[in-house]
């Protein structure tokens, strides 16, 4: 459904907000002063503040809308296609956790343990979901363990990423050179042909 005016408004003062002054200035009246609305348009249009950072969240948040994405392709997708478009989800996260600046403040927010993003995690969590049960439609019970193999890759990348934002070195690599991200793509991607190959072929892991 097509958002109205009022509420694409809304979610861009959330955005501002964030951008601008963080997190813990997220409020319903500040909000809607940013938006130049009344405040009981919040509760109208999303049921209060925990509706609205849902509704942002389906806008900025990358696992709430990216899963969604590609669990669409992954049903339609051939089987011999799969390992293409997991490179490609995990590839997309790095590119995209590097470049939004909202994405890493709203990392960094939860992390803090605040609970008034837990209707954003919830709603990541249903789209991961959807992914993985796509992707266990596909391959069956040969890939019981990719979900694992998957979490500590998006673990990975997430610390990289918001790790090297402070400090570029880690681990004795330099990633403030383009060469040690385009190196680190092709890790990722090594260490998923490795496991859906492993899972694949029924082989015990040591």
């Amino acid at each position: 459904m097509e958002l109205r005016e009022t509420e694409k408004k809304l979610l861009t003062a959330v955005s501002t907000i964030i951008e601008e002054e963080g997190f813990t200035k997220l409020g319903v009246n500040h909000i809607a002063r940013q938006a130049k609305c009344d405040k009981v348009l919040i509760y109208r249009y999303f049921g209060g503040l925990e509706g609205l950072l849902v509704a942002w969240a389906k806008h900025n948040d990358f696992y709430s809308f990216a899963y969604r994405e590609f669990a669409e392709r992954v049903a339609q997708a051939e089987n011999s296609d799969i390992h293409t478009i997991v490179k490609e989800v995990l590839s997309t996260q790095v590119s995209y956790l590097r470049e939004s600046h909202l994405m890493r403040e709203l990392y960094i927010w939860e992390l803090s343990g605040n609970s008034t993003f837990r209707a954003i995690q919830l709603e990541r969590e249903v789209s991961g979901h959807k992914l993985q049960e796509e992707l266990e439609k596909r391959l069956g019970n040969k890939c019981d363990d990719c979900k694992f193999y998957i979490t500590i890759i998006i673990a990975a990348i997430n610390y990289i990423v918001l790790f090297t934002c402070q400090y570029s070195l880690f681990n004795s690599i330099d990633f403030s050179l383009p060469e040690s991200w385009k190196k680190l793509e092709k890790i990722i991607s090594n260490y998923v042909d490795w496991f859906l190959y492993e899972e694949m072929n029924n082989k015990d892991l040591k």
